[in-house]
């Protein structure tokens, strides 16, 4: 057990004595992994917050029952209730639709001719179809009405976003790998001397390979908890936009992207810095 904690502070000082050898290069790499992993933050809270607010949009979409002229609204309402994916029902009478509209516009007094209606939230969206063709067989239906061009653009809108979020995060973490890698090969030439002394003493490879792969978590980790500065400050921006448009931003989302954030960092720097060495030692 002493011998393996002797080990391990061994490492921890070679990798402290590879991070001063790197000098200014250093903050190069942090700066760049800082910025790097700012932009991929943003970019996924961003993402994350376009999800839920189209998600939001989505759910206060409704598919509006217009009954027929003297239909039971009591039978109507119970027959829905009898369908598995409604979410919510929200029943609109005649008089009370009559009585809004002539608070909205000055109309003459003439009899109402407005509908009882049933205002229908579904659980999945997907079925919209199906549920809409099924209530317009209703003998106590006189018209269906929803908003299907809204509802098809704010998905294609979704899955656009996603997508675009996927690609450029892959982009962004290829190219952190890139930096470490190349960073990781400069001090290994630095040290080239030094490493072929220690393999010919019979050193065994992970004890060459662990300080730098602790320093490629040493480089991901100070990159990524500077890139939590820019992030903060745009939660700031969400919270305020969600308030505008009366929604709730959630609060799990930040710490979400966060963790996504240090794991991304030093997971990242570690490979990077494996691959490096690790092409090294095979030569």
């Amino acid at each position: 057990m002493n011998t393996e904690v002797r080990i391990f502070f061994r490492i921890l000082a070679e990798t402290v004595k590879g991070i001063r050898r790197s000098r200014w290069m250093n903050l190069v790499i942090i700066t760049t992994m800082a910025a790097i992993l700012s932009i991929f933050s943003c970019l996924f809270r961003s993402s994350l917050f376009v999800s839920h607010f189209i998600n939001e949009v989505g759910d206060s979409i409704q598919v509006s029952v217009y009954l027929k002229e003297g239909k039971d609204l009591k039978t109507a309402v119970k027959k829905f209730s009898e369908y598995k994916n409604i979410k919510s029902l929200k029943v609109i009478t005649k008089e009370e639709a009559w009585k809004e509209m002539k608070k909205q516009v000055n109309i003459s007094e003439i009899s109402n001719p407005l509908p009882d209606t049933i205002r229908v939230k579904l659980k999945d969206k997907t079925h919209v179809k199906r549920f809409i063709e099924a209530a317009k067989k209703l003998e106590f239906v006189e018209g269906v009405q929803y908003a299907e061009h809204l509802a098809d653009n704010i998905a294609k809108v979704g899955h656009f976003i996603n997508t675009a979020a996927i690609v450029i995060i892959v982009i962004l973490s290829g190219l952190t790998f890139s930096i470490i890698n190349n960073t990781i090969h400069l001090v290994i030439e630095s040290r080239k001397q030094e490493i072929e002394i220690m393999r010919m003493m019979g050193v065994s490879d992970w004890y060459i390979k662990a300080p730098y792969i602790f320093q490629g978590v040493f480089y991901g980790f100070c990159g990524a908890f500077l890139s939590v500065i820019p992030l903060v400050i745009l939660q700031s921006y969400i919270q305020r936009l969600a308030e505008l448009f009366y929604i709730t931003a959630n609060p799990y989302n930040i710490q979400i992207v966060i963790l996504s954030v240090l794991i991304m960092g030093i997971a990242v720097g570690a490979i990077g810095s494996l691959f490096s060495v690790r092409r090294y030692l095979k030569n």
